[in-house]
Order: C-alpha cells, then structure tokens, then sequence
C-alpha cells in the first residue's frame, strides 16, 4: 500500500494574484516580485480577471493610471506597498482594510486618512488540491482544467549608483506612462501557471534534438502540451526520464508527439508518433503520459503512483535560461527555412556606475560557472531541470518527501504506518525525493537516505536551489524597453539593497573587522585566507523591521536585551538570494532533523565556523561571510547537546534564542562602537585576548553557535569577501 502524503502547509498569499503600478523605493518589481512569490502570491503583469490586488503608489494612484482604473472597474483591493511589507513581517496575509486608497472614481465616503474602508473580500483558497474550475473545450480531446496563471513581472526600475567610496542603491525612477497592456498587445507577453497559459502567443521551449520548424502546442484554452516525468529506484539502479510534447508545423497544419526517454543526464532516444493530425497527436500523448505515470492528464497533479513516473512540474515564465527573448523566435525561424543568420547591429553597453569593488562582487554572485558548478557538486540535474524552469511547487514538494525521509530517520517504527519496514520506506522515500529532484548520478547507483549526513546534504541543495533560483530571477529580470543599463548595475538594483558601501583598507573601521576576522579562527578549521574588500550593507527596510521588534515568540526590546556582532557564511552562489531577500528560516516542509538547535538561523562568534560552509573550492578559492547584529535576548536557552526541539521549547520558555555552548570561544567582549558609531551597544569579541577554552561542562561542540528563531532578530551590516 502506498503511503498516505501529508497534505503540504499552505504559503500566506497562495491564491492572491498581485499586479504592480509605479515605481517604488523598496526595490525595482523584480526585486518585490521575489518577495511576493516566496510567499505564494502569483505576479501579474496587467489586470485580468484573476488579478485580486494592485499594489500601488500614491502618484499612479493620483493619476488614476491604467491599472488603478481597471483595478477600479473591478473592485479590486488597491493597496499600498505597507501592506506588503506587513506580510513579509509577519509572514501571513494581513488584512488590507487598513492599507486601501480611497477610490477617486466611485463614489464613496471620504476618510481623513486617504485609506477607503471596506470589508474585505473572503479569502481566497491557496490549497493545491481545491479543483480548478473546469472549462469545455472545441476538442474532445484537449485538456479538461483551467487553472490561475503566473505572470511574468518585468523590472522598471531605472535607478543608478553614484560615488566611487560609497555605493548606495537608489530605485527612485520615472514610472512607465503605461503598464497595461492592451488585448491585442500580448505579443510579448508569456504569462504561464502549471500548464495553463494566459498568452496564447507563450512561447514554450521544445525539447533538445527536435525539428526546429515545430512549435510546443498550446491549446486554445491555453493548456500546454508538454510534460517532464521522472522516475528514481535505487535498487534497480534506475534515475530515468520521459519527454512528451505535442508539437505543430509552422509552415503547415503538421502535428506530431515527441518522445524522448532515457537515464538522467544523458540525451537517450527519441521518436515522433502520430499520422499528423492534432487529435491522434494529443491522443498519443496522453496514452504515453497515463503508460508512464499511471495517471490521466487530467488528473497529472496528484500524487505519484509507487512503481511509476511522477510529472515534475515545470516554471514557464519567460525569466529562465532557455528563452530570453523573442528575438530568439525569429532565429529558429530562419533556420529553419535554411536562411544565414543576418549581422546584428552591435549596441555598446553602457560602463557601470558602480565601484570597482562592487562590480566585482556582482561578477561573484552572479557568475553562471559558479551556479553549474554548485549545482553538479550537490548532484542536481540542471539539465533535466534548469533553474529558470524549477517552480515552487517542485521545491517544497522535495522538502516534504525529505521531511518525511528525516521523520524515520528519527523514528524507524513510523515505516509501521506505511505497511512497510524500515529499509523499504526509505528506499521509497529516497526514490519518490529524486523522481521530484532530479539528480544526475552517472551510472551509479542512486544513494538510498538513511543517515542524517545525506539528508543534510539535499537540505542544503534545496536551500541553495531556492537562492539561485532568486538570482537567475534578478539576472532575467529586465524590461526591453527601458533604455539600456550597464548588466552589473541592473543586477545590483536587483538586489534591493539600502547600502553597499566598500571600506577603505586603511581605516579603522575595515581593520577592526579583519581583526575580528583573522582573530577568530579556530585551531582545527586550519582557515588560511586573506580579506580582498569588506563592505557596509543595509538591507531595505531591514533596520525598520529590526527596530520595530515584531517577534512572533516576544518583544525583544526590552532592557534585558543581548545584540551581538556574529559570523554567518554560505557558498557565494547563494548570496544573490540571502541579499534580496534577507537571511531566512527553513520551511515547514524541511526535516527538522537537519538542523541540531531546530530550524532557525544559525551564527557563530568563530569566524572560520562559518567560513566551513562557504564551499570555497566551488568559486575559485573566493569565499563571502555576512556579519550580523543579532538579537539575542537575555536570557538565552542554553544548551551543551543537540536538540531538534529547540526552537519549540525556546518559545515555550518565553526566550528569544539557542546557546550551543562550545568547548573554545571568545574569553572577552567589547562595545562593537569601535568599528562603526551606529554598532553602539552591540558587543563583538575582543581581538586582544585570543579565543580559548570555555570551560563548559560536557559540551559536545568544538564552537559557540548562536541560533535565531525569527528573522526580524537579525540585521546585515558587513559583507566580507575573502580568499581562501
């Protein structure tokens, strides 16, 4: 008997689908897209029937512009962006009544705060499972859902940085005269949720080795007809894949389904089927998806039947790696016909406004040799599955199957439950975790997951593939027509961030901090590396949400508090996302198992501690570590040994943090005042005493290690790029 899945933890937003107008100074809308979208919300480009908010600045609003009058017209809830930050705050959906504009066109009462009040609309539903509205078709064959679509949210920010010392991010700019686009201006537009496509003009990659004279089949209520199916099986030695596309001529009324099969990370076999009609080629494909997942097209977001191929759902939004612009149509147009390719006009880039050293940090973070390179490190497919093409869906369903993985680990009877043994369920969950998270393996055999070392180590892929995921989000995140922007100046904006400013290597402030650094490394880390730049950072509206102390487990301004100067470190391929989007919080679907003081996040006051989890050797030796004020709170939980209830007994306990207290840690602090006047109160090790032993009773780590269990207790301040 299969096991029964857990229904998967609903996100805040999920079911709200949000249109932007202006340009707002949080971030260009790339920038608030990514934050939207982590907590569930779809992106619209214009208002549609499936739009329920726009969110808005005052002057768009005073206007009124396109948008505010369809928004109007359809009663939508026109909100600022307050509201939105108030979500990402409390991770939930705040209610929008106290964050309206009061409606210039329909006539109702004036509010001496500018805010219309009105009851707000019920909900909307953001269970995966609710049945999507269903839609007759002109073919007996097509599709039988419809579903809410994604939508791709172009950036319109034209912000510069100026100085050659201090490089801030500015995102004031003139907003676009129209953000709506017409009916008969969808072109360009590829706006795609799941399957179901609102552009039929979307243009969806064909798979490799095809006919370039054919086009994926998009129906004409919008249904795709092209689905990804894996299957992993680890004593078989089984990692394959299966490749089904409807395609059509585009010279004639041609119609054939693509077959490609094989082993993950090899190209395999391929045919074409069908006698060239739609009907026998939709046919085909259907017969095909059903003999290899067990189940109906219709029914291709249930569950994955044991034994058989599960359907990874794919992102179609237009941001990925396989489909940058429209141009790219016009080239395989010409091939196909056999036409030479034309020599393109050459537009000279713009040179970057940036600082020398902040230029080549943006080279760091957003290097793609970095990404391919991280991504084989941990085994993931890139191919089977870019980054440009990996939804959410797909992320947490892999987080769940490993939380279901790690809930055995702890407790080996629960297989018992799933009318299975121990080594059985496993290998089952082992095997469902690479059907959903593809994998590249070689020849070899897939790894069954039954040690906490593996399940940490597809912990970690997860984690990294959400924040390269927000990187390749900001590197495609451009609008082609807005004027021309250097490359490293509009992945810059893309980050959203209040302050980059590089310190000069004689002062004060940069010695303090290569101090702390060098001073602080641990004798069995054997760390050897040199500081190449340090930089001040400020996150947007980091300092306001750290000051405002919305802690869901207490207030932490209080005089009984405890800020520390702390270490964290991550691969540099991840630093697109953690500057975007700030340090964040595993999910509920990750295992708790994974993490020793349950799922916070986790600080040290050793720099070479954190320097282990920079992964160096993926980036050629350059390594980037994060100092943080953090909240700690007085007291702390202290504890000398793991615990995965950590987090939990902390909140029932009324504390803020965890201690893992370590056998080796700073014998003196200091006032951090001495690096930066605005770092006044905060403490940091003090440099002139080295590091020593703690002297603490049965401490099992070797290093203090601090975790937080809210991300408002947490504040940026320095970037340190070092060399290892």
């Amino acid at each position: 008997m299969p096991p029964k899945k857990k229904a998967q933890p609903l996100l805040p937003l999920g079911g709200c689908d949000i249109a932007l107008s202006g340009t707002f100074s949080a971030g260009s809308h790339g920038v608030i897209q990514v934050q939207l979208t982590s907590l569930g919300a779809e992106l619209a480009g214009s208002i549609n029937d499936d739009t329920t908010h726009l969110v808005v600045i005052q002057r768009d609003y005073d206007k009124p512009s396109v948008k505010v009058k369809a928004a109007l017209e359809k009663n939508l809830h026109i909100v600022s962006y307050e509201w939105v930050k108030e979500c990402i705050a409390t991770n939930s959906r705040v209610p929008e009544k106290s964050y309206l504009f009061t409606s210039l066109l329909v006539d109702v009462p004036s509010q001496s705060n500018g805010l219309l009040k009105r009851e707000p609309s019920a909900d909307i539903s953001d269970d995966e499972n609710v049945k999507p509205q269903t839609k007759k078709l002109k073919s007996s064959n097509g599709p039988k859902t419809a579903g809410k679509a994604d939508v791709k949210v172009k950036t319109d920010t034209k912000a510069k940085t100026k100085g050659k010392a201090d490089v801030k991010a500015k995102t004031e700019a003139k907003p676009k005269k129209t953000e709506v686009k017409s009916e008969t201006d969808t072109k360009s537009e590829r706006i795609v949720d799941g399957q179901v496509a609102k552009s039929l003009d979307v243009k969806i990659p064909l798979d490799e080795g095809c006919d370039l004279s054919y086009d994926v089949y998009v129906h004409d209520d919008g249904m795709i007809y092209d689905a990804s199916l894996n299957q992993a099986n680890a004593t078989a030695n089984n990692n394959k894949f299966y490749r089904v596309q409807v395609q059509r001529n585009r010279f004639g009324a041609d119609f054939k389904t693509w077959t490609r099969w094989g082993r993950v990370g090899e190209r395999g076999q391929s045919a074409y089927l069908g006698n060239g009609t739609l009907g026998d080629a939709i046919r085909h494909f259907e017969k095909k998806f059903k003999d290899k997942s067990g189940l109906g097209w219709a029914d291709r977001r249930k569950d994955p039947k044991p034994g058989k191929y599960a359907f990874i759902e794919r992102s179609y939004v237009s941001d990925s790696d396989d489909d940058d612009d429209d141009d790219d149509d016009d080239d395989d147009d010409a091939k196909a016909k056999g036409v030479k390719d034309e020599p393109k006009d050459e537009v000279a880039m713009p040179e970057s406004t940036l600082h020398p050293a902040t230029q080549q940090l943006m080279e760091l973070i957003f290097n793609q040799q970095y990404f391919d390179a991280t991504m084989s490190d941990l085994n993931y497919d890139a191919n089977k599955l870019p980054l440009g093409k990996l939804s959410k869906t797909t992320i947490t369903r892999g987080f769940q199957t490993l939380k279901d993985l790690g809930a055995l680990l702890d407790d080996p009877t629960l297989a018992a439950s799933y009318d299975m043994n121990y080594n059985d369920a496993t290998e089952h969950f082992s095997n469902l975790y690479y059907t959903v998270i593809p994998h590249a393996f070689g020849r070899n055999r897939p790894p069954i997951i039954r040690s906490t070392e593996l399940l940490k180590k597809e912990i970690e892929l997860l984690e990294s593939l959400g924040d390269m995921k927000d990187a390749a989000l900001i590197m495609k995140a451009k609008d082609r027509d807005a004027e021309q922007i250097n490359l490293l100046d509009r992945q810059f904006q893309g980050l959203g961030m209040e302050e980059m400013t590089p310190l000069g290597p004689k002062s004060s402030e940069f010695g303090e901090l290569k101090n702390y650094l060098l001073s602080t490394r641990g004798a069995t880390h054997n760390l050897d590396c040199k500081v190449e730049q340090i930089f001040r950072i400020e996150r947007k509206g980091e300092q306001e949400r750290f000051e405002n102390d919305r802690f869901e487990n207490g207030n932490f301004a209080v005089k009984s508090g405890d800020r520390r100067l702390l270490w964290h470190g991550s691969r540099c391929t991840n630093f697109a996302g953690i500057l975007s989007q700030g340090l964040r919080i595993a999910p509920p679907e990750a295992p708790v198992s994974g993490y020793m003081f349950g799922k916070g996040i986790y600080l040290a006051d050793m720099s070479s501690k954190s320097a282990n989890y920079c992964c160096p050797y993926i980036s050629n030796g350059h390594a980037l570590l994060l100092l943080c004020e953090a909240e700690l709170g007085e007291p702390m939980q202290v504890l000398t040994n793991a615990s995965y209830s950590a987090s939990e007994d902390a909140a029932s306990k009324g504390v803020l943090s965890t201690w893992g207290q370590g056998m080796t840690g700073p014998k003196v602090w200091k006032d951090a005042n001495c690096v930066h006047p605005s770092l006044d109160g905060v403490l940091m090790p003090d440099t002139t005493t080295a590091p020593g032993p703690t002297d603490v009773k049965d401490a099992y780590l070797m290093y203090n290690e601090y975790i937080c269990y809210d991300v408002s207790q947490v504040r940026l301040r320095y970037l340190l790029q070092i060399k290892v």
